[in-house]
């Protein structure tokens, strides 16, 4: 029989946590009660952990003393306590839930000690009550709508760990209000650009800013330009999303992930260089760039997510990395404009529409060295008509292209079954010391017209 891991003491509920050595405090149950001590140890437990709800709308609970026994404060943990108006968070808690402290409008001030390192999403939002707020040296993250709905907040004390601000974290605070129009910071990130901006404006951030928060300069169509210093290492969630006057942007290598749709709609965009350093693209990161030209894709980008770069009219050519594994659906939807495209053999999954709408496509050139088995996309087949297969591939998938032109620069004919190919009628173009391999190996000996001129150099 499974042993019952919960109990209760003096008014609260207790579970025993997977470790057996402590417990987590789940409910309150004395509603009558206003002032609460969490004692640090029950039943020769610790209690290490607020869990979430656990004191969700107890409007008569006035003030909570939480023991430095605890590591952390659940999600909705305090959720609705409108009637509290004093807690102190111990120096032991490193995480403050989403929603924590959600709706507390009787809370005035509130210190987040050195220890907490992340505070969740919307985990202050609404105490509209709260004036005040510092914030510990160790916390690196603020979540989305943290202090949203703060209205009487006036007061903010960011340290210069924090390198990522969520969406609207301070948005309808006092804090925020009272700030001038133009370019506001949050410790060392780029906030918000606030009032109008306008046509032709050129925005330098400042040396030693950390982070771009999420839709920072969102719907700024007056920025012509932005210079970023190698200080940033993250650009945030549709950072310069609707920027259709952005013309020049130069991505430090400092930078190691582009946010979900962080250019989107930035029509006016014709040539990005990513840095090396990223690994990540997110989804629709570049999503409706029309004017983008051409793109650079390090070796160091790791997946292209999904959308990354539909709309891409202007786009066309890419060339995908060795180090890409997954191309996300609808990578490139809609980039009427792309001719050709590079896809190496390390990449192992591409998505459903990655390059649907891609009607001027007519070249898939293959890379890398052993096996590549990829499968044309189905939405493209039709209209692939030139197949590069370079020197070092080994074995080809199903290909299934009306293709009129293939060029194989394998000096060793690469492995592959009946049926690759819809038929025989292209011209196939190899190198000229490999002509007897070729006449002989399975599958290519079957094409009619080959010709002995294909050298990659």
């Amino acid at each position: 029989m499974a042993q019952n891991r919960d109990f209760e003491a003096d008014g609260l509920r207790f579970s025993i946590n997977l470790d057996g050595k402590s417990v987590t405090l789940i409910k309150f149950f004395d509603m009558n009660t206003q002032k609460v001590v969490i004692p640090s140890i029950v039943n020769n437990y610790p209690v290490t952990a607020i869990g979430p709800e656990a004191f969700s709308y107890c409007s008569g609970l006035t003030s909570v003393t939480i023991p430095d026994s605890v590591t952390s404060i659940g999600n909705g943990a305090f959720d609705g306590c409108t009637g509290l108006t004093s807690v102190t968070i111990p120096d032991s808690v490193t995480a403050i839930g989403d929603e924590a402290f959600y709706g507390c409008t009787g809370l005035k001030s509130v210190t987040i000690p050195d220890s907490v390192t992340s505070i969740g999403y919307a985990a202050f939002r609404g105490c509209t009550g709260l004036t005040s707020v510092t914030i510990g040296n160790s916390v690196t993250s603020i979540g989305h709508w943290a202090f949203n709905y703060c209205l009487g907040l006036t007061s903010v004390t960011i340290p210069d760990s924090v390198t990522t601000i969520g969406d609207d974290a301070f948005k309808s605070t006092a804090w925020f209000d009272n700030q001038p129009d133009g370019l506001v910071y949050a410790g060392l990130v780029a906030y918000k650009y606030k009032g109008y901006m306008p046509s032709g404006t050129c925005i330098v951030l400042k040396d030693g800013t950390k982070g771009i928060t999420d839709k920072a300069f969102s719907g700024c169509s007056g920025l012509k330009s932005v210079t970023i210093p190698d200080s940033v290492t993250a650009i945030g969630y549709r950072a310069f999303s609707g920027c259709s006057g952005l013309k020049n942007v130069t991505i430090p290598d400092s930078v190691t992930a582009i946010g979900n749709g962080a250019f989107s709609g930035c029509s006016g965009l014709k040539n990005v260089t990513i840095p090396d350093s990223v690994t990540t693209i997110g989804w629709a990161a570049f999503s409706g760039c029309t004017g983008l030209r051409k793109v650079t894709i390090p070796n160091s980008v790791t997946s292209i997510g999904n959308a990354a770069f539909s709309g891409c009219t202007g786009l066309t050519s890419v060339t995908i990395p060795e180090s890409v594994k997954t191309i996300g659906r609808w990578a490139f939807d809609g980039c009427t404009g792309l001719k050709s495209v590079t896809i190496p053999n390390s990449v192992t999954s591409i998505g459903t529409g990655a390059f649907h709408g891609c009607t001027g496509l007519k070249q898939i050139i293959l890379t890398g060295f052993g096996h590549n088995c990829k499968v044309v996309p189905k939405e493209i087949q039709k209209q692939i008509e030139i197949l590069r297969i370079g020197s070092g591939i080994s074995e080809i998938g199903d290909i299934r292209c009306n293709l009129k032109e293939i060029w194989c620069y394998a000096e060793v004919p690469p492995r592959c079954s009946e049926g690759v190919f819809t038929g025989f009628d292209a011209v196939l173009h190899v190198p000229e010391r490999a002509a007897a391999a070729y006449f002989e190996a399975d599958v290519w000996r079957n094409f009619t017209n080959i010709v002995f001129d294909a050298d990659e150099n």
